[in-house]
């Protein structure tokens, strides 16, 4: 997995569909406010298009990011179960034993199981886009299949290298806007009312792109399996 060049080709791939694009990129960011449509949208990227797809087909986003959402519940719904068991146990078996290990224990291993599901429910919302089937969103056999084309070191090291990129180009992208937002401050009245519409333009600006981004690379991972599944 060439990790370099998915981060490449996700930038160039949300540059390319955004910058120029000023009513699209700002017509996404309402779509993040009315979330199932944020999850249309990203339903149509999963399915591997070479360029960003365009925004139509309204009506059609919506249901589609409704379907996304309802997998994405079950999803959750899941792990969430096994943790609070595992970890209600390991804490009454630690009360039971006056053994604060047992109740730790207990919560780690619902922590592992989550972040495992979660790895399986990521593969899961694309292969419910590539199917449009709701068997298939949840075709465990089938997605641990995949992912072990993939390699499952290798998926949590393309994830890790995401959310570092991520954290260090918000973080200098945050420190770049904090000082300009400091010296708009100083100028009263005038510079605040600057300050706060610059936040806001910085959220219609960071939202699209992160998003966008986040997604096709995460596509990138999920088409990194040596072999079809």
């Amino acid at each position: 997995m060439n990790y370099g060049s998915m981060i490449g080709d996700s930038f160039e791939y949300t540059k390319d569909g955004l910058f120029g694009n000023w009513g699209k990129w700002f017509l996404l960011f309402i779509s993040m406010v009315i979330f199932p449509l944020w999850g249309g949208y990203q339903w149509k990227i999963y399915r591997g298009e070479s360029r960003m797809p365009p925004l139509e087909g309204w009506v059609g986003m919506f249901i589609d990011g409704i379907k996304l959402i309802i997998v994405g519940i079950v999803y959750f719904i899941i792990p969430t179960i096994v943790f609070v068991i595992l970890g209600g146990l390991g804490i009454f078996m630690g009360a039971a034993t006056n053994s604060m290990g047992a109740g730790l224990i207990g919560v780690f291993v619902g922590l592992i199981f989550l972040f495992i599901f979660s790895l399986i429910a990521m593969m899961g919302l694309i292969r419910f886009a590539r199917t449009d089937s709701f068997g298939e969103a949840f075709n465990f056999s089938a997605i641990i299949a995949h992912i072990g084309e993939i390699g499952w070191v290798s998926y949590i090291i393309a994830l890790i290298i995401l959310w570092l990129v991520i954290v260090v180009a918000v973080v200098i992208f945050s420190i770049a806007v904090g000082i300009i937002s400091l010296i708009l401050l100083l100028i009263p009245l005038v510079g605040w009312i600057l300050a706060i519409l610059l936040e806001i333009v910085i959220a219609i600006l960071i939202g699209p792109f992160v998003g966008v981004f986040t997604t096709r690379y995460i596509t990138h991972i999920y088409d990194g399996a040596r072999a079809p599944a």
